[in-house]
This record gives C-alpha cells, sequence and structure tokens, in this order.
C-alpha cells in the first residue's frame, strides 16, 4: 500500500525541541521489544512528539491526527490501519504501540510479522478468520486509497479467484491459509515495508538527540 511504503507522507519534522524526553530505562525496555537502536528510538519519539501534538498536545496520535499524518484518505483504509496501531483499542495510539507497529512494518522485520499484519488489516472484525465480505470490503478500501478503479464485477472477480486458489476455504481464510497464499504471491507482502531510514536521518541531521534526563550513568 501506498501509505505503508512512504515515510515522507509520515508528518512534517521540522520545528520543535530535539531534547527526548523518554528515560534511559524506557528507551532500553523498547530496544528489547523493537527491531530500534537506541538513536532511531530517540528519533521516532521526535516524530511521534510532532504527529501526537499537530491537533491536540496530549501524547497521544488520535485518528485524526494518524490519517493526516499519513495522507490518507479512504475512511475504511484509516480505520483498520489506526484500530491495528491502537492495540488497546483506547482510542489514542501511544509512543510504546506506534513504535511497535513500525518495528513489524520496518525493513529489519521478518516476512512473519508483515504477514501477521497484513493479515490483520483484512481480518476487520478480529476473529481471526478473513470472511469474503471482509476481503471485498478492504479490496474496496485499498483500490479506492491507491486511486485505482475497481468496479463491483471486477471487485468480485479478485475475491472470487482469491478464494479459488485455498482448498476447503469454507468462505473464511485461516492465517495458515492466509500464509499458503502469500508464499505463491510474495508481492503482496513486499508494499508492507515501511522504511523508516528517512525519517531517522531527517532527525538525526542535527546530530546525536540529547536526552532530557541525563542523570545517573548509561545501563548495559
Amino acid at each position: 500500500h501506498r501509505s505503508c511504503s512512504d515515510p515522507a507522507t509520515m508528518g512534517n519534522s521540522h520545528g520543535g525541541s530535539r531534547v527526548c524526553k523518554l528515560k534511559k530505562k524506557e528507551i532500553k525496555a523498547l530496544v528489547a521489544k523493537t527491531h530500534f537502536s537506541v538513536e532511531e528510538i530517540k528519533a521516532l519519539w521526535l516524530h511521534f512528539r510532532l504527529i501526537s501534538s499537530s491537533e491536540k498536545d496530549d501524547n497521544l496520535i488520535d485518528r485524526v491526527e494518524f490519517q493526516k499524518a499519513l495522507g490518507l484518505k479512504n475512511s475504511t483504509f484509516v480505520d483498520r490501519m489506526f484500530a491495528i496501531f491502537d492495540a488497546d483499542g483506547d482510542g489514542g495510539i501511544t509512543f510504546t504501540e506506534f513504535l511497535e507497529c513500525l518495528s513489524g512494518l520496518s525493513s529489519k522485520a521478518a516476512p512473519e510479522e508483515k504477514l501477521n499484519f497484513s493479515f490483520k488489516i483484512y481480518d476487520m472484525d478480529g476473529d481471526n478468520v478473513i470472511s469474503v465480505q471482509e476481503l471485498t470490503d478492504m479490496l474496496r478500501a485499498t483500490a479506492d486509497e491507491n486511486d485505482l478503479v475497481l468496479d463491483e464485477n471486477a471487485l468480485s472477480s479478485v475475491v472470487a479467484s482469491t478464494f479459488a486458489e485455498i482448498p476447503n476455504h469454507n468462505d473464511h481464510i485461516t492465517l495458515a491459509q492466509y500464509t499458503d497464499l502469500l508464499a505463491d504471491h510474495p508481492m503482496m507482502l513486499s508494499q508492507l515495508t515501511l522504511n523508516i531510514s528517512a525519517l531517522i536521518a531527517e532527525q538525526l541531521q542535527g546530530g546525536e538527540i540529547p536526552l532530557e534526563d541525563q542523570d545517573g550513568a548509561e545501563d548495559g
């Protein structure tokens, strides 16, 4: 999807303080649970702050800020992407939620991580299977988001041919069946890579990002 592969659309990185307010122990914990280094996490924190303060400065990215930062237009597509980032479903994306999702979409992420992320996009009701309706709705939304003209007949044809590739599907696709399907169509996952290097490079132009918490020695 265009939205996932173009980090340049994720907000504007100019202006504001370059001091990272994360604690050293918080950064250490995030390094352990993501694919990012200390400097990458500090750079992404600055970027998160720009997005989360664009409408309301509350250290949370709401749906409006999320849609604006990613440059998305289709409401169904925005709702799905936002719901996946907002892991606890409280209506706001925290920095940890933001970082964990970006980690799973980064070039360092394993194919299984991207596969699970893309499965969640289609599994709109979270019941661990993709129904005919869910596949139809998300393909329609994705086509609209990427300015592809796909009428209902063409859409139905794509859905039917997709299900035709899956033996014993019973009108839904399990994660295992989806995994097999993507093994035959690896290009489906190639769009789910977010190269965060451009975001990080922009934030690091001024050199190392200082921490507000400078007390004590570095851990480990």
